[in-house]
């Protein structure tokens, strides 16, 4: 019994060595056929030359020279070498052990277009794809995996795959992927992976260091990757992008902790470098040369927020860290440096340069809240050097900076509030609009600029100082009176099509919304609450040195020009917050050579009732100069002379009040182009050059004084002619006393007044006024005929019409109009005569004027409401 025993047990083992060795031998080919005709879909086939074997004595498979093909044409999949190997053994402690797993030589082609996704010849994706029925779900029951699986090294080599996505061809070639000490449970997963390759021949590289313990624990991760090609991400981006050009590098280094609470990723570095960007999209460009985002990992203390710190006090941070949880996520970034080299943007013939900036923000915390706002702490400093804008057409200077710096940033955002503060905004050394090919100098310049302590919240913007050093100004106008140092941005005939089209788009919308008005009934909603109104606030604006202003007109003839070199300048207490303050101004400084001025107001600009008070003092101001703008004014040029100038004023509402001093050094007059012949054409008539020269001193001098009234709402008040208006009516009101006084022996004849529209004064004859009926002279128009044959005497280059004008009353007319009779009208002009008759003969016989320089006119008559006979004289 024995013996038949053994020799069962012998050919059962023979039996089971020759199955395995039958196994060994030809699984290859059973392999292949079972592949080909019953594994592989059509048109795909499995190569003579692949070799699939197994050998069931170890466990161990052994793949080489596979191949997968198309038609026997192109390869769908290969595979040089795999080497697998299981200790089936391990089943029996609950382990799967795979002892040996090794893959070399792998090609795998994929495809994506619209309708497709192709992975080694098998069509995941097709454009009609077959509908399969839904099957019903079943709820998966909770099961323990039982096993552990256990992978001491598995190693992937030489591998590539070639991915063409709507036609543009990426290479991704897996150099080495090596995972060693692989431990993977229900409770327990333990990983180590080590990957080199490549990406369109960029290098990349991957290590990850994991243990989890019932899914606590930490990983370790490592990545780098350098000068990947971004065109190869043009065909993942939307058709707007025209073009992308440029080279990504990053290189990171980070462990994960999780527990249960939370996940917490401490960075320990982080690096992201693009070098030579460039993208295209409508109507931009943009180019880098170089850009740098980096976490460094450096101790430092996180600012105590509510938000962040419950319990007020200060959470020592000594890592860069992101906290996952399900009330929230955080992020505390120590230090953090964003570095950009070479920008340049081209848009709307604009053309921006940049070439460096840096934003540095330390303590960086970012809270968000599953069910409330995001909160953000942070410090920021922002470095920015060589900034330019240019036009693209003409190369024009719109802004050249060679530094901006702002210096520590304190941003807060917490319950939907922004609240900033900055130490100080430096800027140095910039120039403004400056036009290149017409080598004309910058608008404006300055050396640097400084504001100090600024803060902005939803209710106050506020700054503590501003100052100023090295402006220069240009203000030089053209014969148009248009700013020559001004860049246009867009040429006159691009403006009137842009206005035209903005005409137009209004016009659309107005009638949309009269649309809407007719057909909408009408809703009554209440009025949203309306934000507090927000305080501006400026402390002062001051001038570090002297500020030059350059002026000249070329609209005029002849051209004027002017330098103005203001050396004190104070601006203060701006505050709209308190209207009734008081916002002081000061402002001194020189022009040319010799004139000076010294400028002082202040005043409540934002006071619900606005006053101001101005004090001004102008020395030494050279007035030939300006004859270019008063000429036409006072049809006069002058020659020579200084102009002080002393204003005392007060605004109230628009209310002007105050008092003009002024003192003519020196000032001679000539005609202006001739225009002053013929300007006055009464030759009794007195020329504002006259006037003028009445009232100068032994040396030379002319002193006026003058009340400043007036309304600002009136149109003929503004600043344009303020001088020559006040030079005007001080000479004139001043001569008029003069002249006055000069004609003292006969002023009841005489009197004085302004030529009507002509810078002169007018020397007039009073009328000589007769009682009703009255044709004999009375005593005092005896004494009134004394006085005038004086001043014929005195003139005797003069002649005198006599206008006889009489009344109704004359001839005791009720009803005015009566007088227009024929009748009437002989009666009243015999009245008339007989008085111009009886005058003259008083004057020729009585006072011996001669009777040539005395003329008759046509006798006259006045039909209006309270008329007076009169005789009327005509110089």
């Amino acid at each position: 019994m024995g013996r038949y025993f053994k020799r069962l047990l012998q050919i059962l083992v023979i039996s089971f060595i020759v199955i395995y060795l039958l196994v060994w031998l030809l699984s290859p080919t059973i392999i292949r056929y079972v592949i080909n005709t019953y594994g592989l879909p059509k048109p795909l086939l499995l190569t003579d030359t692949s070799s699939i074997r197994y050998n069931p004595f170890t466990a161990h498979l052994t793949i080489s020279d596979l191949e997968v093909k198309t038609h026997e044409q192109a390869s769908a999949l290969k595979l040089q070498s795999l080497n697998a190997e299981v200790h089936l053994y391990q089943l029996f402690f609950d382990k799967i052990y795979v002892a040996e797993f090794t893959l070399n030589g792998i090609f795998i082609p994929v495809t994506v277009n619209e309708s497709s996704l192709n992975i080694a010849g098998f069509e995941l994706m097709s454009e009609n794809p077959v509908p399969v029925e839904a099957e019903p779900e079943v709820e998966p029951e909770g099961t323990n995996f039982p096993y552990q699986v256990i992978v001491p090294e598995f190693s992937l080599t030489d591998a590539h795959i070639e991915l063409l996505y709507f036609s543009q061809k990426h290479n991704i070639q897996l150099d080495s992927f090596f995972l060693q000490n692989i431990l993977l449970s229900q409770n327990v997963q333990d990983i180590k992976l080590n990957l080199v390759s490549h990406l369109n021949g960029a290098p990349i590289e991957i290590a990850i260091d994991g243990s989890l313990l019932k899914q606590q624990g930490e990983i370790s991760v490592e990545l780098n990757a350098k000068n990947i090609e971004l065109i190869a991400a043009k065909a993942f981006l939307p058709p707007t992008i025209l073009s992308l050009e440029g080279k990504v590098s990053y290189a990171s280094k980070f462990n994960i902790a999780i527990n249960e609470a939370e996940t917490l990723i401490n960075i320990n570095k982080l690096i992201l470098t693009v070098e030579d960007l460039l993208v295209n999209q409508e109507g931009l460009a943009l180019s880098v040369k170089k850009q740098n985002i980096e976490i460094q990992n450096t101790k430092s203390l996180l600012p105590v927020t509510s938000a962040l710190n419950a319990d007020d006090k200060v959470k020592k941070a000594d890592k860069n860290n992101i906290t996952l949880s399900k009330e929230q996520t955080s992020v505390n970034i120590n230090d953090l440096l964003v570095s950009v080299e070479g920008l340049h943007v081209e848009q709307n013939n604009i053309a921006i340069d940049i070439n460096s900036q840096k934003v540095q923000a330390n303590n960086l915390a970012v809270l968000l809240p599953a069910n409330n706002p995001i909160s953000v702490d942070a410090i920021l400093d922002v470095t920015v050097d060589g900034i330019a804008a240019k036009s693209i057409e003409t190369e024009a200077i719109l802004a050249e900076i060679a530094t901006l710096s702002v210096n520590h940033i304190v941003l807060q955002y917490q319950q939907d509030i922004a609240k900033v503060n900055i130490e100080s905004v430096d800027v140095a050394k910039s120039q403004f609009s400056k036009n290149i090919q017409q080598n004309m100098p910058a608008l404006a310049a300055f050396n640097g600029l400084s504001v100090n302590n600024i803060e902005y919240t939803p209710e106050l913007i506020a700054i503590n100082d501003i100052s100023l050093s090295g402006l220069v100004a240009n203000v030089l106008l053209d014969k148009d009176k248009q700013l020559s140092t001004l860049v246009a941005l867009a040429s006159p005939d691009d403006i009137k099509s842009n206005a035209t089209e903005q005409d137009s788009n209004n016009t659309e919308q107005d009638s949309t919304v009269l649309d809407k008005e007719l057909t909408v009934p009408a809703v009554v909603t209440e009025e949203a609450s309306k934000p507090a109104k927000q305080v501006f606030r400026i402390g002062k604006f001051t001038l570090l040195d002297d500020a030059q202003i350059d002026f000249k007109d070329s609209s005029v003839n002849p051209h004027y020009e002017r330098n103005v070199n203001i050396t004190h300048l104070l601006l203060s207490d701006i505050d709209t917050g308190k209207p009734e303050q008081e916002v002081i101004l000061d402002i001194q400084g020189k022009s040319d050579t010799y004139a000076n001025f010294d400028i002082k107001g202040r005043g409540v600009p934002f006071a619900e009732q606005q006053k101001f008070k101005l004090n001004a003092v102008i020395k030494e101001l050279s007035l030939p100069g300006v004859s270019s703008y008063i000429k036409q004014a006072l049809k006069y040029e002058i020659e020579s002379g200084q102009l002080d100038l002393t204003i005392a004023a007060g605004l109230t509402g628009n209310k002007i009040n105050g008092d003009v001093d002024i003192l003519l050094r020196g000032v001679e007059f000539t005609a202006a182009d001739d225009n002053e012949r013929g300007a006055i054409s009464d030759g009794f008539s007195v020329p504002f050059n006259v006037a003028l020269g009445m009232l100068k001193d032994s040396d030379g001098n002319v002193e006026l004084s003058l009340p400043l009234k007036g309304d600002t709402n009136s149109p003929s008040f503004g600043l344009s002619g303020l001088l020559t208006l006040l030079v005007k009516q001080a000479t004139m009101s001043a001569a008029k006393d003069y002249l006055i006084t000069t004609f003292v022996p006969y002023a009841s004849v005489m009197k004085v007044a302004m030529a009507a529209g002509e810078f002169a004064l007018k020397l007039r004859i009073n009328d000589l006024v007769y009682p009703a009926t009255a044709t004999e002279l009375n005593a005092e128009q005896l004494e009134f005929s004394r006085q005038m044959s004086v001043m014929l005497a005195d003139r005797g280059n003069i002649n005198v019409k006599l206008c006889a004008v009489a009344t109704a009353s004359d001839i005791e007319l009720e009803d005015a109009e009566q007088a227009h009779l024929p009748e009437n009208i002989a009666r009243l002009s015999k009245i008339s005569q007989q008085r111009v008759d009886l005058f003259k003969a008083h004057l020729v016989e009585q006072l011996k004027v001669p009777s040539a320089r005395l003329l008759f006119c046509k006798p006259q008559i006045d039909t209006s409401k309270g008329a007076k006979s009169r005789i009327k004289f005509v110089i």
